[in-house]
């Protein structure tokens, strides 16, 4: 059977009065429930969280569907929506309308209304504390990303977002639990009317915050792995700042002076054919080169190719069918890469280039005389390159 808690489809009773032998003061009651209505008809800021919320996953939702702090940050929104959808708000409302006036102070709410009002707690903290565990689970992910410098914009956002809706969920959870507390006391004094309205057998727990088990709330959702200790060389540790740098040098010309006593000790290394040790050069006598920019690298890099095309005739009217077109291409594709003035597309943008060699490749491709083709050729070489001169 399924909890009365987590029944989504669990009706309200109705809205009824009954009269009670043994009144009991009310104000106290109606204060709980004044107060109760207060604090929820204030939850703006937790809805503006729900709205963000799901802007972000509908933007980024096929990006990050791998990632685990995603995951758990969607489990966030899916806690938020439930806590939409119960509008808890409207039930207080509907109890606290049937409490008694001074004029008919021995009419009380049923006992099936309080009940109810209770469940509907039940299933609040609950959600809150789902709320609560998932963004902090979600934030352990997102700050260690932060912390790694790896796609920081994407990650203080919903870090941001994860730490005000764990906050504001924490909140709302110890009023809940003292909210319900200060209600339960009230279940006994009041009749029932009509059919019950839980299952037979089911019982209100007492204590929610037992039920809950709220004792380690700081302990709930961490990782063992998220917490791990280092421990740190006592040398390196220090009041001021002076001496822990000298004794961060001390320290690293202790390790220096390590690796030089290993190396001495190290055996010699013995050919195969001689069986005498290897002469190694000095690292002064090896030639370490000389530093060379990127932009003379890529122009010894392109040199050859240069030297071979500077040497040919570059002119449109070497073209005379599809062999001599895809030449004279990879020619211009080589001196608009480089810049060079032998170019004859330079003034032409790179949409503008890729439309003439497509126009020029499609020309080609129909079957005809070769005259033909050169007269077509030389046709679209004036409309889309020197036209535009």
């Amino acid at each position: 059977m399924m909890e009365p808690w987590n029944n989504a489809t669990l009706l309200a009773p109705p809205i009824h009065t009954s009269k009670i032998k043994a009144s009991f003061d009310s104000s106290e009651l109606k204060h709980v429930c004044d107060n109760v209505i207060k604090i929820l008809s204030k939850q703006s800021p937790l809805h503006k969280e729900g709205a963000l919320c799901s802007r972000f996953i509908y933007k980024f939702d096929k990006k990050f569907r791998h990632d685990i702090g995603y995951r758990h940050f969607k489990k966030v929104y899916t806690a938020l929506k439930r806590y939409l959808k119960i509008n808890y708000l409207k039930d207080i409302e509907n109890f606290t309308s049937a409490l008694p006036t001074e004029q008919d102070e021995y009419y009380y709410p049923t006992r099936q209304m309080l009940e109810y009002v209770l469940v509907k707690l039940v299933t609040f903290s609950k959600i809150m504390l789902r709320m609560n565990v998932c963004a902090k689970q979600s934030a352990v992910f997102y700050l260690n990303r932060i912390k790694r410098g790896e796609t920081h914009w994407m990650c203080l956002m919903p870090y941001a977002l994860v730490s005000r809706i764990w906050s504001i969920s924490k909140v709302l959870l110890q009023h809940s639990v003292q909210w319900y507390t200060n209600l339960h006391k009230y279940v006994d004094k009041l009749q029932y009317k009509g059919m019950r309205h839980l299952p037979e057998g089911y019982i209100l727990p007492e204590d929610v915050k037992l039920w809950l088990g709220l004792e380690g709330l700081d302990n709930l959702g961490r990782f063992e792995w998220s917490e791990k200790k280092y421990t740190v060389d006592p040398t390196l540790m220090s009041n001021e700042d002076t001496d822990g740098f000298l004794n961060i040098l001390g320290f690293v010309s202790q390790l220096n002076e390590d690796e030089i006593v290993l190396d001495k000790h190290e055996p010699p290394v013995v050919g195969i054919a001689n069986s005498q040790q290897l002469q190694v050069p000095r690292l002064n006598s090896i030639d370490q080169g000389e530093v060379v920019c990127r932009e003379s690298f890529n122009v010894l890099h392109n040199f050859h190719n240069k030297m071979k095309y500077s040497k040919c005739n570059h002119t449109f009217e070497t073209v005379i069918n599809t062999l001599s077109l895809q030449e004279f291409i990879d020619k211009e594709e080589v001196f608009r890469n480089d810049k060079n003035k032998l170019s004859l597309t330079n003034h032409l943008s790179l949409m503008q280039w890729h439309a003439l060699k497509k126009a020029l490749l499609n020309a080609c491709s129909i079957v005809g005389n070769n005259k033909k083709i050169q007269r077509k050729l030389k046709k679209i070489w004036e409309e889309k390159c020197l036209d535009y001169l």
